[in-house]
């Protein structure tokens, strides 16, 4: 079947969840589209926002994650996996997905 991946801020304790931004669990189904969750990470982890042309449109999302601990985890991770996070953990974090998917839609519509 395959492993499925989820991205989650270890500081902030959030997560996007991929399906909720119309995106596939497989890693392979969350990177090179414009809308994607990679979109949406580096979107999330951008520091220097709105400077230049070629920036992303102005969104209160945009930076986000800037500085913060993120991993993605997979449905298979064990715990001897660098920042691995135990199912308990990971029942804590908050679904951030539906911001998320508003931020790459406002990014999509500039492209």
């Amino acid at each position: 079947m395959g492993q499925y991946h989820m991205v989650y801020n270890l500081d902030k304790k959030e997560f996007i969840h991929p399906h909720h931004i119309e995106n596939g669990l497989k890693q392979y189904e969350q990177v090179g589209a414009i809308n994607s969750t990679s979109t949406a990470l580096f979107a999330l982890l951008s520091n220097s926002n709105n400077r230049g042309g070629g920036d992303f449109p102005r969104h209160h999302m945009l930076g986000r994650w800037a500085g913060d601990r993120v991993v993605i985890q997979g449905d298979y991770a064990k715990p001897e996996d660098s920042g691995y996070q135990t199912p308990e953990q990971l029942e804590q974090y908050t679904d951030i997905s539906k911001e998320v998917f508003d931020m790459i839609n406002t990014i999509a519509k500039q492209y």
